[in-house]
């Protein structure tokens, strides 16, 4: 396993702790968050959706995602 595997499954560990805890999250609280920059977090966000585990409701500026059903 590499370094920014483990970094980025950490990252998706902490959206997916946040969203639990918070109900929601944005691409800036996940820049916040994982000290990462604004389009790896983008990507982050749309794997978890990809993956089943957080839907995204909005556009552009706001756009946020919550946990999927």
């Amino acid at each position: 396993m590499t370094a920014e595997y483990r970094e980025r499954s950490q990252a998706e560990q902490i959206i997916l702790e946040y969203v639990k805890a918070h109900g929601r999250i944005t691409r800036r609280e996940v820049v916040e968050l994982c000290k990462v920059t604004s389009p790896q977090a983008k990507r982050l966000l749309a794997k978890l959706e990809k993956q089943g585990k957080l839907v995204r409701w909005g556009q552009k500026r706001g756009t946020y995602y919550e946990p999927a059903p």
